[in-house]
């Protein structure tokens, strides 16, 4: 009875699946769809708007640039010769500003930019986060509390508390409302060797914070008591990236420097759970599709990859950058990727969906028969029981050849005919039942032919499972 239950929601996927992903794509294929070029140095970090409509990107030749995803025309170009008011205010010198600022990040809500400070020459310069109206370009506040260059910020899920990393080896945690400190994270130790704390993440529930280091491990602190939760050890080499999966039951991370690779670790139990291989260089930029099901990985072989967070295998490599990939970024309804790096260019990746689904159309349509039919061709298969009936079924096992059909078909007998799908002579699947029904010994004699034994029905449900001799 379970059996059948379990097999009957399988197959009710399998046949959705067939045309649902016909009709929104699927969400592993990504395909160029725009260079955008203009900086003249290398691209440090991209990040989309809440809309998904533009794109910011930061480089080191002392520029933000926002682009129009649509287009992938450039709408915004700040430099210290701009005199837009929010770069004016932020340091009354946007030339220092645009020099010092080594990460931002927007508040959950848009209301609050944090931007993390550290100058491109003496890296120790003027270590402090500073908060900003992004509409009006009012300082907020300012954050003081780190003694070297901070790498990386990042609001908790609720917007209240910002959380920082520094080569200084401490992560913070601060009250945006006062601008106080309220944590401090220590414990990676990198004995003198600048890098520190490379990248910190909030869990999606806002109770623990991730930290990578060069040490090299990664260090789950609890954000309420401050206690070291677990320290996670296998990388070879730094810590350069971390990042939670959306359900908070993954974190990743990736290495560097001879390391090159990705690991996925239980997040509950800090347990290592699988290693992704294949890239040969250091990965910079590491980050999980909203949906959770894609990890894209950027890195200095001058690749993107894709990988499937369920299985942890490789999906596909998108190539086109000519240096090293240093930034990787989503859209927020994940139908786009960007990717930028050190040949100074923005690359713009597109869900192919040849037939997208119409925004005021969600939830897609079921599918009918012809439609199952034709996507899942090659599994279906024409069950005949002699003076009982005829229907269809499908394959759900190839290893242990099970498939399932209709328990009306198999009557009381436990030996059922099947044939399958058959080719015409043009090499074209014929689809005409009574072409089966008619020609049966000239289907068994091609070998388009098999017995089904019954082993599992439900009346109520008309579902039966069979096992095919081959």
């Amino acid at each position: 009875m379970n059996l059948i239950k379990r097999t009957y929601f399988l197959i009710s996927m399998l046949l959705l699946a067939a045309t649902f992903f016909s009709v929104n794509g699927f969400a592993q294929d990504y395909v160029h769809y725009a260079t955008l070029t203009g900086h003249m140095h290398d691209v440090l970090c991209v990040s989309f708007s809440p809309d998904g409509r533009t794109l910011a990107s930061r480089s080191w030749d002392k520029t933000v640039r926002l682009w129009d995803v649509a287009t992938g025309k450039q709408k915004k170009r700040f430099t210290d010769h701009n005199t837009q008011r929010f770069l004016e205010e932020i340091t009354h010198n946007t030339q220092r500003f645009l020099e010092e600022v080594t990460e931002v990040a927007f508040s959950p809500d848009g209301k609050t930019l944090a931007s993390a400070s550290g100058n491109g020459i003496g890296f120790w310069d003027d270590p402090t986060i500073h908060l900003w109206d992004p509409v009006t370009g009012q300082h907020k506040k300012t954050l003081k509390g780190h003694t070297e260059i901070i790498v990386s910020v990042t609001f908790s899920p609720d917007g209240l508390t910002l959380a920082s990393g520094s080569w200084d080896n401490t992560a913070r945690l601060w009250d945006v409302a006062t601008g106080k400190q309220k944590k401090r994270f220590t414990g990676h130790n990198t004995q003198g060797i600048p890098g520190g704390v490379t990248e910190v993440a909030f869990s999606p529930d806002g109770k623990s914070l991730a930290g990578g280091s060069w040490d090299p491990t990664i260090r789950l602190w609890d954000v309420s008591t401050g206690k070291l939760l677990k320290t996670l050890k296998g990388h070879s080499n730094q810590v350069t990236s971390v990042s939670f999966t959306p359900d908070g039951l993954i974190l990743a991370s990736g290495g560097g420097f001879g390391d090159d690779t990705v690991r996925f670790w239980d997040a509950r139990t800090g347990d290592h759970k699988t290693t992704l291989k294949g890239h040969t260089g250091s990965i910079q930029s590491i980050v999980f599709s909203p949906d959770g099901k894609i990890l894209a990985s950027g890195a200095g072989d001058w690749t993107v990859r894709l990988w499937d967070v369920q299985t942890g295998k490789h999906k596909t490599t998108l190539t086109g950058h000519t240096s090293d990939v240093w930034t990787v970024a989503f859209s927020p309804d994940g139908n786009m990727l960007a990717s930028a790096g050190h040949d100074e260019t923005i690359r713009l990746w597109k869900l192919n969906s040849p037939h997208p689904a119409k925004p005021d159309s969600p939830i897609p349509p079921k599918p009918t028969a012809n439609q199952v039919y034709e996507k899942a061709i090659r599994s279906v298969m024409w069950i005949v029981n002699p003076g009982i009936g005829e229907g269809s079924g499908v394959l759900i096992d190839k290893k242990s050849k099970l498939a399932i059909t209709n328990a009306h078909v198999t009557g009381k007998q436990n030996t059922i005919d099947v044939y399958f799908p058959t080719p015409d002579e043009k090499g074209e699947l014929i689809k005409d039942r009574n072409f089966y029904l008619k020609s049966g010994d000239v289907l068994k004699r091609l070998g388009y032919y098999t017995k089904g034994h019954v082993i599992a029905k439900n009346e109520k449900t008309d579902l039966a499972i069979i096992r095919l001799d081959g």
